[in-house]
């Protein structure tokens, strides 16, 4: 079951005529993995998260320029299907050497996968030494879920620790943890990987997670933890 609705479309409150807001984005599975959440942006501007069943159509979206207008005027920016999001932080200060790795980290997940569609954006860490880190988004021919369990199969001994909800599952990675393991380039030195399954809110049960299972002591969780705050320090 995809979301009915998607970024930069007009919804009116159910219940509250008159009263509109824009999704900014779907927010991911309800509680009960029965649908799905919007963040919308209301007429003060701040955000708030809602279900769809909150919200009703009005065949309007809005504009880059702020403008009302037809939905189909507003393009899709992209399809909300089963993927894989890697964040994956590397030692390369050189934007040259940066697009080297990037292109190559690709062909690899490729390979890796037996066929996916790939895309990378490399930015640079704002302090020094201003490394670059790499957002790359895996849609897999097959199975997503399967790609992941490649995926992790590929890190080795280098898997920190594992999140799974249900319906979303977060792993990190660090080559700290195994001097011989690698992931997809030798680049890499740690990473952090989600698995997202668009196609569906509905949540696995507890027998079913997680999709991949790690050991980690707390000082490999205190690891974990320092990636997060690492990937979210990066300049606006």
């Amino acid at each position: 079951m995809q979301p009915r609705f998607r970024p930069g479309e007009i919804v009116s409150i159910a219940g509250r005529p008159g009263e509109e807001a824009v999704v900014e984005e779907v927010g991911g599975p309800n509680e009960d993995g029965t649908g799905w959440l919007l963040v919308l942006r209301g007429r003060d501007g701040e955000p708030v998260q809602v279900s769809e069943d909150a919200v009703e159509p009005t065949g309007l979206g809005e504009s880059q320029s702020g403008e009302r207008v037809p939905l189909g005027a507003i393009p899709v920016e992209e399809e909300l299907c089963d993927r894989i999001e890697l964040r994956l932080f590397t030692g390369v200060t050189d934007g040259i050497e940066a697009a080297s790795v990037a292109a190559a980290i690709e062909r690899e997940l490729v390979d890796l996968l037996g066929g996916a569609a790939v895309s990378t954006e490399a930015e640079r860490h704002w302090s020094e030494p201003y490394n670059y880190e790499l957002a790359v988004t895996v849609v897999p021919d097959g199975d997503a879920s399967e790609a992941l369990q490649i995926v992790a199969e590929a890190g080795g001994e280098g898997w920190l620790a594992c999140r799974d909800d249900g319906w979303r599952c977060d792993l990190w990675w660090s080559a700290t943890r195994d001097p011989d393991a690698m992931l997809i380039v030798p680049q890499v030195h740690a990473a952090e990987v989600v698995f997202l399954p668009w196609s569906s809110p509905a949540r696995r049960t507890e027998d079913e997670r997680p999709l991949v299972a790690v050991t980690a002591d707390d000082d490999e969780l205190d690891e974990a933890e320092d990636l997060d705050a690492e990937a979210g320090d990066e300049e606006a």
